[in-house]
C-alpha cells in the first residue's frame, strides 16, 4: 500500500514535524510506502521518516497564495500519483485525512494578534470537509472545529500526542537536578519556577509570567529564581523586569537539546499561556515528576483534568495563580504527592499507548 503525506516543511524539529516522523512511523506499521510532498526538507529528518520526497517548488513571494500554490502543486502530483492513503498536515486540502496543529482564528482572538496569513487558508480546507477524519490535538482544538466551522462531530478524531517516557522520566532525578542546577549557579534551598517552550512569548503569556514572579518573589520566605526557555524577543520586558526589581531573579534560556535534564531542575513548571493547542512540553514536564500549574487554555490539561491531577487554573487572576503557587512551594507533603500523580499520568500517555490509539485511527480509513 502506498500513503502520501503533505506537509511544507520538514527542515525543522517544529511540534508538526514531530508529528510526521511520527506519523511515518505508524504507518510503516501497518505496511505503507510513504512519500512526502514538501518544500524544504532536512535529509537528516527524511532519513527518520523513512520515506521517499517529492520536492515542490516554493512560490517565491510570501502571501496566502504561497500556500494556495503549494495546494495545487499537491493536488496535480496526486491526479498523476494515485495512492491507498493521504494526509494533509494543514497545508493541503484531504479527502482522507487532515491533521491539524492549530486553531488561527482562535489564536487571533485569545492573543490579540494580527490577522495571520494562514488563516483564510485553513477556514477553507476545514470548512469544506472534504476529508473523511480531522485529527485534533486535544478536545479544546475540536470544540474550535465544531463551533466555528460546523465540522460534523463523527469526523474528529481527538488524539493527544504521546510522551517519550525512555527520555522524560524520573529516574535519577535528584542527581540530574543537583548537577542541573549548580550549572545554573543555584543552591539547595533556591527555588526554580519555570516556563519552558520553544518561543512565541505572547502566546505563552510571559509577560503574566513575570508578574506571577513578582507576586511570588515578594512573599514567598525562601529565595526564588525564575527562568523561562524559549526563542523569542526578551527586551519588551526589560521595563516590566525593571519595575518588579527582577533582573538578578529572571532568566532567559534558549531552547536546549536536553530539555528534560531542566525539567529536572524545576521545582516547578508554570504553563499560563493564553492558547496552546496541545502542549507536549507539559507533558513531558509531567513525566520527568515536575509539579504543573497549567491554563485550561492548553490542551495538556485536559490530560490533567481527567485524571485529576492538580494543577490547572481558569482564568488569569493574579492573585488566584499567585497563591497556588506559594501554596505548594510551602507544601513539601504536597510538592511529593504532585510529582509522584504527574509520573503516574505520563505513563498513561506514553509513545507506545498513544501509537496503539494512532495505529486504530490510521487503520479505520484503511482499505481492506
Amino acid at each position: 500500500m502506498k500513503a502520501a503525506i503533505a506537509i511544507r516543511q520538514i527542515q525543522k524539529y517544529t511540534g508538526a514535524v514531530r508529528n510526521v516522523i511520527e506519523h511515518c512511523g505508524y504507518l510503516r506499521s501497518l505496511g505503507y510506502e510513504i512519500t512526502i510532498l514538501s518544500e524544504c526538507y532536512s535529509s537528516k529528518i527524511l532519513s527518520e521518516c523513512d520515506a521517499d520526497l517529492v520536492r515542490v517548488m516554493r512560490w517565491p513571494i510570501k502571501g496566502t497564495f504561497r500556500r494556495v500554490w503549494f495546494d495545487k502543486c499537491v493536488q496535480r502530483w496526486r491526479r498523476k500519483n494515485p495512492t491507498d492513503l493521504f494526509i494533509s498536515h494543514g497545508d493541503s486540502h484531504s479527502d482522507d485525512i487532515l491533521v491539524m496543529h492549530n486553531c488561527v482564528r482562535l489564536h487571533e482572538e485569545k492573543c490579540g494578534t494580527q490577522k495571520i496569513d494562514v488563516a483564510p487558508f485553513h477556514d477553507s480546507i476545514i470548512s469544506e470537509s472534504t476529508y473523511r477524519v480531522l485529527i485534533a490535538n486535544s478536545r479544546l482544538m475540536a470544540r474550535d472545529f465544531i463551533e466555528r466551522y460546523g465540522v460534523a462531530p463523527h469526523k474528529i478524531r481527538v488524539f493527544h500526542q504521546g510522551v517519550d517516557t525512555d527520555r522524560f522520566n524520573s529516574q535519577n532525578r535528584t542527581i540530574h537536578r543537583k548537577a542541573i542546577r549548580q550549572d545554573l549557579g543555584l543552591t539547595d534551598n533556591e527555588h526554580l519556577i519555570g516556563l519552558i517552550t520553544s518561543g512565541d512569548f505572547t502566546k505563552r503569556n510571559v509577560s503574566f509570567f513575570i508578574e506571577l514572579a513578582a507576586y511570588i518573589n515578594e512573599r514567598l520566605q525562601s529565595p526564588a529564581h525564575f527562568l523561562v526557555v524559549g526563542k523569542s524577543g526578551t527586551s519588551r520586558f526589560a521595563d516590566q523586569i525593571k519595575t518588579h526589581n527582577l533582573k538578578a531573579h529572571i532568566h532567559f534560556m534558549n531552547p536546549v537539546a536536553h530539555v528534560e535534564q531542566l525539567f529536572h531542575a524545576l521545582d516547578l513548571h508554570v504553563f499560563p499561556a493564553l492558547l496552546e493547542e496541545y502542549g507536549r512540553v507539559v507533558l513531558e514536564g509531567l513525566a520527568c515528576g515536575t509539579p504543573s500549574v497549567v491554563s485550561s487554555n492548553v490542551g495538556a490539561s485536559e490530560l490533567m483534568l481527567d485524571e485529576a491531577v492538580p494543577e490547572v487554573m481558569h482564568g488569569y487572576e493574579l492573585q488566584q495563580w499567585g497563591d497556588v503557587i506559594l501554596g505548594i512551594l510551602n507544601d513539601r507533603e504536597q510538592l511529593v504527592k504532585m510529582e509522584q500523580a504527574s509520573v503516574e499520568l505520563a505513563k498513561n500517555y506514553s509513545m507506545k499507548t498513544q501509537e496503539m490509539k494512532m495505529r486504530k485511527i490510521l487503520a479505520s480509513v484503511t482499505p481492506g
